[in-house]
């Protein structure tokens, strides 16, 4: 029925968002790969996208259900000359893990593009269903 196309268009949809979410929480740990800070607690923490499944209607999907700092430590770096070292001689790397934000971005990116593609083959489904009922009226 048209009410289950329509659900499906919905949860492709909001899991696109989710997803694109997702991406942007990537691009912004990946800037900020190779920043350094006085302290543990001044440097950069990557930040998670978190996901619940809800359903729409019918149909099944995730949505952001939280952001979240990593606490993976932030990395000490023996740096005396930086203007930004502390006391005994160290900045403060960015938590982020590159290969864990470089899998997160082609996951993201797939499943983004699934759900484009689920999305765009039931909106051809929905206009077939119109066509088909208004041939037969």
């Amino acid at each position: 029925n048209n009410m289950s196309i329509l659900d499906g268009m919905n949860a492709a949809t909001t899991a696109m968002n989710a997803q694109a979410h997702r991406l942007n929480a990537v691009a912004g740990n990946i800037a900020n790969l190779n920043t350094v800070a006085s302290s543990p607690e001044q440097a950069h923490k990557a930040r998670l996208v978190e996901f619940k499944t809800i359903y729409q209607g019918e149909a099944q999907t995730v949505a952001v259900s939280n952001i979240v700092e990593s606490t993976a430590p932030n990395r000490p770096i023996f740096d005396p000359t930086n203007p930004l070292a502390d006391e005994k001689g160290y900045v403060y790397a960015s938590n982020v893990n590159r290969e864990e934000q470089m899998a997160d971005l082609i996951s993201a990116q797939q499943s983004y593009e699934a759900n484009a593609q689920v999305a765009k083959t039931l909106k051809n489904l929905a206009i077939t269903s119109i066509k088909s009922i208004k041939s037969n009226q």
